[in-house]
């Protein structure tokens, strides 16, 4: 998708669309007419494109497309485009009105699962998440649209350029796929949103700090997608009002470790119990550093 609109993204006129299927498709897939299952790369072309119709990417005027006003956000040609791509995917997908709308709002279900998950167990790339869902959320499990393990790969792909996962090992064979591992990773999404939560105060409560985190990302604690989906959970999380899930405290953790983030437990002030799996710790202050 992101192919469509770097190709429209210098183009504020328009281009027809046999021309962006043709700077869109890479020449690896147009010279052999189909992917790896067999579909054509105009079967390919078409499905992304329809995706980005439906997202409210693109817009097609007088037979040729371009991109709307509020995908382009704007953006001017000989900016990078890559920005404006992420802002414009992030507004879409974690708007829940927006979302529902769009008809993405099983993204933010599925990655409300992801992140409860463990970092210290990666999980399969290969392996469809079905039986695990069904096991955690019943019949729920489909709100999550996590239903082939197409679907799953598509959506991993997603959470790591979006900043929430890292896919370690495996190669470009197909063998070597099924050593590829998933971790729960949103260090790079926490990141990306410090300036706005930031915005008034460098230093704040870690309630408040988790307030308008999930403010802008509603699938960690405290969001109304994340507490949509534990109240979806077959076995309730216990005192997830006082303490952070593991993926979080590692996110959190990490960031005070590249010093962007520091955090402190001040005694008697509300807080929240930071998981790292092996032990514990507590913070009810967390503050921003000065970037290195």
């Amino acid at each position: 998708m992101f192919a469509i609109y770097a190709a429209l993204f210098d183009s504020e006129n328009g281009e027809v669309k046999d021309r962006i299927e043709a700077w869109a498709t890479p020449p690896s897939l147009n010279g052999r007419g189909g992917d790896d299952d067999g579909e054509s790369t105009t079967t390919l072309f078409s499905n992304t494109l329809a995706e980005a119709r439906r997202i409210g990417l693109v817009e097609e005027i007088e037979d040729k497309l371009r991109l709307t006003t509020d995908a382009r956000g704007g953006g001017k040609k000989g900016k990078g485009s890559e920005m404006f791509f992420l802002a414009f995917m992030r507004r879409t997908l974690f708007d829940p009105t927006r979302a529902a709308e769009t008809q993405q709002a099983g993204f933010m279900v599925a990655l409300s699962w992801f992140l409860s998950s463990s970092p210290l167990r990666p999980m399969n790339f290969s392996e469809p998440p079905q039986n695990s869902l069904k096991a955690q959320i019943g019949d729920h499990a489909s709100k999550t649209e996590l239903t082939s393990l197409n679907r799953y790969q598509n959506f991993l792909y997603w959470a790591r350029y979006l900043g929430f996962a890292t896919i370690v090992g495996g190669g470009s064979d197909a063998e070597d796929l099924t050593s590829r591992r998933v971790i729960p990773d949103p260090v790079k999404a926490i990141e990306s949103a410090l300036p706005a939560v930031f915005s008034e105060s460098n230093d704040m409560p870690i309630e408040q700090f988790m307030t308008r985190l999930a403010a802008i990302f509603p699938v960690f604690e405290t969001g109304s997608v994340r507490q949509d989906y534990e109240a979806m959970q077959l076995t309730p999380v216990t005192d997830s009002d006082k303490r952070l899930s593991i993926t979080t405290s590692l996110a959190l953790q990490r960031l005070v470790d590249r010093q962007r983030l520091s955090m402190a437990s001040v005694a008697d002030a509300p807080g929240r119990i930071l998981d790292f799996g092996p032990r514990e710790g507590r913070v009810s202050r967390i503050a921003l550093r000065e970037a290195a």
